[in-house]
């Protein structure tokens, strides 16, 4: 399995807080069946400016001596990005990065309202080549009260990232139920850990693919299929339910 959200680089941002935590949590990963993670520290003006080369320095350290202890877990680089109006000019300036050097970028939003911006930043970063995995967004506020609205993202050839810990109930039911939503409907292209410790949100998605699974039989076959995908910067076809304010389905089908 491949878990292409983690907070596990340590002392860098809200996630693990040593390297002791951090090996932990690999050891978790490990025994859930986790065979490579995608560092994503957050990239958050203002607050986490975590550059480019302190996380590769910090990745590669991390492998080295969970090489040495027989982890058998490659950890691989990349960044949550903060939406924000100056995003286009922070990538092009070389401050963030795509998940493993991919086309792929993973973006989280704020929870309670969306900026007016959002599709301008989304079109442009499309005409650079870069597809957006918008991170958690059963979590946001304005996808739990109106699920329909996921569908702007879907058609500005977004990908969708749904937590593990959503999906198991760790953020409460509102989220676990908008999050089944959204498998129900094959509008999730990867179940990630989003995990920031070794206790309570940990680096873990076996569980959460075994609940996935009664709701989308697909669903882990499809994940497992777009995770390898990223990780050689392939495209990902999938085939997305367009959810409608009736509750009618229309398919949306797009490679991306």
């Amino acid at each position: 399995m491949i878990d292409v959200h983690c907070h596990i680089i340590p002392n860098i941002d809200d996630g693990s807080d040593s390297i002791e935590t951090s090996l932990e949590m690999l050891k978790i990963a490990s025994k859930d069946g986790i065979k490579k993670i995608i560092a994503t520290p957050h990239f958050y003006p203002d607050i986490f400016e975590n550059n480019p080369e302190t996380i590769l320095n910090s990745v590669e350290n991390l492998n080295n001596i969970s090489k040495e202890l027989g982890i058998d877990i490659e950890v691989l680089c990349g960044q949550e990005v903060f939406l924000n109006r100056n995003l286009l000019k922070q990538y092009k300036d070389n401050k963030i990065l795509t998940l493993n050097k991919s086309r792929y970028m993973l973006i989280e939003l704020p929870m309670d309202s969306m900026p007016d911006y959002t599709f301008d930043i989304i079109y442009e970063l499309a005409l650079l080549g870069i597809v957006p995995i918008i991170a958690h967004p059963e979590r946001y506020r304005y996808i739990i009260n109106k699920p329909c609205f996921i569908n702007n993202f879907i058609k500005e050839g977004c990908l969708i990232q749904i937590n593990s810990s959503s999906i198991t109930g760790l953020f409460g039911r509102h989220v676990k139920k908008t999050a089944i939503k959204l498998i129900k409907h094959n509008i999730c292209h990867f179940i990630a850990s989003d995990a920031h410790s070794n206790n309570i949100r940990i680096p873990a998605l076996k569980k959460s693919l075994e609940v996935a699974q009664k709701y989308n039989n697909e669903i882990v076959l499809n994940i497992t299929q777009n995770g390898n995908n990223l990780l050689k910067d392939e495209t990902i076809e999938h085939n997305s339910e367009i959810l409608s304010e009736n509750k009618r389905i229309f398919w949306f089908k797009k490679k991306l």
